[in-house]
């Protein structure tokens, strides 16, 4: 039992075989109820679990507030600098936890110090070894291998897989998630932190008044113009919106940036040729090419792109409402890097192998209808799948696993934990609100979001991740050939970053293949992604090896993990709201099928095809909610839980964030002469997680 005093110097002598401990403990700040009322006793073990202080008591029910950092000075046995740190809250009467970010032991006879990285809520007890990230084959320590055991095993139990569904159910065939029936029910871990949910609530307060706001607005106004559905985003306002990103939404050369360098960038292909069922010909399209050259010319100089939905959405259920079809074409547009360097839209198909539904811009009212048609094949391919699936779904499993399978102290767990821990909290409810059929954000989109997600997630691999590859494979990373591509431009700025900080932090604990093979805690995790996680379902494990075996393949891995979690799913994320806030720009869904090229499309006919008012309020409700940066969101290169403590690895990171900042720097330079700013990945503007 030790004795504990606020100042040492009460006593001017030390028993034989005990010494002076400082115990300093950080309260985490947020979460609300981070702080206990339960009495705090901690035990120091040395070397090998041999010595031992026993359990001792620090302060009183009031020291341990939610963001309070405490000093306890202790005269106890002498157990030399401890190696585990043993936690426990004192018998309540009640259910009490203390959400503990660290606790420091400086013995100040000689003034060494450890830290024990908690950053973990504490229920009974918990046991913690020092901060410094270990290989478990590089533990000499029988009681730090064995605590490292305990603490895997705990966890299989915490962050449990959800169980195999039915073929038939509605979740068949997506990304394995963690076992929680309701979001309140979540391992605490993954529930949102409080300044986070606070934020969400008030933005769906927000949401609730502005709908009810302009359901009145439309009733006293009906909507009988495109300028009408303006009135629907009105009441919502965001920061960092670029607010004259629809001045041109009608415009061909508008189209063509949107397409280019919108949210869903990923969508273009160069054309090498042109598919059957796309029956576009030379006289369709020479009045749109410079200087009357023929198509066959510019597909071969580099200057054709393709967007085609054809394959991904055909056969893919289109969703009922109140007892009406909505209607999303399997359209196919053709682009066209003119002399300029403009992206310009030269034909649109939307149904394929048809040509009596192949338009071109000289078709006018029909040009304009026929491109929402083919944006709102956009807009289901991109909420479905470059956002939810590729960012959200995929990475889920990741996360989930690595909760389950490596220890505190493994150096991939303290990598990955600040990109991977909030996705199962935002997927909880993306699920119930958007991706279930009966779930209102589904209903307000053409093509039903299960379907298209289990459709796309059979043949998608981890490959599909690694953008410089994709890029490539798509024939669009060649700035010479496409130009005025940013988000090209800046993802692959920040992509060499990432990969050079990756690669540092890994090969510092990793000094060979060798290292990697004889991981047996990073095999665990490697099979628990690839066959309980991404494979659960039908076996196929998209490319995630079940035993990594090199260090490269393991930084490739890592690599794609950090950015997928931040720069892909920003780049895809914060601006929604300005690209659906205005139905015409990118229609959810339409209801009427698509006029054929020799029918009269007049302004009425345009309206009637174009979403309703229920569905434009909706449409900006939701993106408005999935466009909002929370007020403690922490972005790249910030790191204020220290899971690291390395000060070679503490000197990578900081020279992670300076190369951050230059690419910053260069962004904001070249922005300044465009009049539309692409400023999606700014560094400062990308979040590190998924949390919304």
């Amino acid at each position: 039992m030790g004795i504990i005093f606020s100042r040492r110097s009460e006593f001017e002598e030390v028993d034989v075989g005990k010494t002076w401990y400082r115990i300093t403990t950080q309260t985490s700040h947020a979460y609300s109820k981070a702080g206990t009322k339960s009495k705090v006793s901690v035990n120091l073990l040395g070397k090998n679990g041999i010595k031992s202080t026993g359990y001792f008591e620090l302060g009183n029910n009031n020291k341990f507030q939610a963001g309070k950092l405490e000093h306890f000075d202790v005269l106890v046995d002498d157990v030399g600098l401890p190696v585990i740190v043993k936690i426990q809250l004192a018998d309540q009467s009640k259910v009490d936890e203390w959400f503990c970010d660290q606790i420091t032991v400086n013995l100040i006879a000689n003034g060494l110090q450890a830290n024990f990285p908690v950053h973990d809520w504490v229920l009974n007890g918990t046991e913690v070894t020092r901060g410094d990230a270990v290989l478990p084959q590089k533990i000499t320590d029988p009681y730090v291998q064995s605590l490292r055991k305990r603490e895997i095993e705990n966890n299989l139990s915490l962050f449990q897989w959800i169980a195999r569904p039915n073929s038939g159910d509605s979740l068949w065939g997506l990304p394995r998630f963690v076992d929680s029936s309701r979001l309140d029910t979540l391992p605490l871990l993954f529930k949102r932190m409080t300044a986070r949910q606070i934020q969400r609530d008030k933005n769906y307060r927000s949401i609730g008044v502005q709908l009810l706001l302009n359901k009145i607005i439309t009733c006293t106004c009906p909507m009988n113009s495109l300028q009408s559905y303006h009135k629907m985003a009105e009441g919502y306002h965001l920061e960092r919106q670029n607010l004259n990103y629809l001045d041109d939404w009608d415009t061909d050369e508008g189209m063509g940036r949107q397409v280019l360098t919108g949210i869903n960038p990923l969508m273009v292909s160069r054309c090498t040729s042109l598919p059957d069922y796309f029956n576009v010909t030379n006289d369709d399209v020479k009045g749109f090419l410079s200087s009357n050259r023929m198509l066959e010319e510019e597909i071969q100089a580099g200057k054709i792109y393709i967007s085609d939905y054809k394959e991904l959405l055909e056969g893919v259920e289109r969703n009922v409402v109140n007892g009406k079809e909505l209607y999303c074409p399997d359209a196919v547009g053709l682009f066209y890097v003119n002399d300029e360097g403009k992206f310009l839209p030269i034909a649109i198909q939307l149904v394929p192998g048809d040509r009596g539904y192949l338009f071109t811009p000289e078709d006018n009212n029909r040009w304009l209808l026929a491109k929402m048609y083919f944006r709102c094949a956009g807009s289901s391919q991109h909420l479905w799948v470059n956002h939810f699936l590729v960012t959200h779904g995929v990475m889920e499993p990741f996360s989930v696993a690595i909760f389950r399978c490596l220890p505190r102290p493994h150096p991939v767990y303290k990598l990955l934990r600040p990109h991977l821990q909030t996705v199962s909290a935002i997927n909880h409810e993306a699920r119930e609100i958007l991706i279930r059929p009966e779930s209102p954000g589904n209903q307000i989109i053409s093509v039903c979001a299960s379907a298209l997600v289990r459709k796309t997630f059979e043949t998608l691999t981890l490959d599909d991740l690694h953008i410089p590859n994709r890029l490539k494979k798509q024939g669009i990373d060649d700035p010479s050939l496409l130009p005025n591509n940013y988000y090209r431009d800046d993802a692959l700025a920040l992509w060499k970053i990432m990969d050079k900080f990756v690669g540092s932090v890994l090969r510092y604990y990793y000094k060979s293949d060798a290292d990697v093979y004889e991981d047996h805690e990073l095999q665990t995790w490697a099979e628990d992604v690839a066959k309980s996680g991404l494979g659960w379902h039908d076996d196929n494990t998209r490319g995630m090896p079940t035993r990594i075996t090199t260090v490269d393949k393991l930084v490739e891995i890592c690599l794609i993990l950090m950015f997928t979690s931040s720069v892909q799913h920003a780049a895809v994320n914060f601006g929604q709201f300005q690209n659906y806030k205005f139905v015409p720009n990118s229609p959810s869904s339409m209801r009427l099928p698509p006029p054929k090229k020799t029918e009269t499309v007049t302004d009425e006919l345009i309206m009637e095809s174009l979403p309703g008012a229920n569905v434009a309020m909706k449409a900006a409700a939701f993106t408005f909610a999935l466009s909002a940066f929370y007020p403690d969101e922490i972005y790249l290169g910030q790191y204020p839980d220290r899971l690291f403590n390395d000060i070679a690895v503490l000197e990578m990171m900081e020279e992670y964030r300076q190369a951050l900042a230059e690419v910053s720097r260069k962004i904001r330079k070249r922005n300044e002469s465009l009049k539309h700013p692409y400023t999606f990945l700014l560094p400062e503007f990308v979040p590190n997680n998924i949390a919304i």
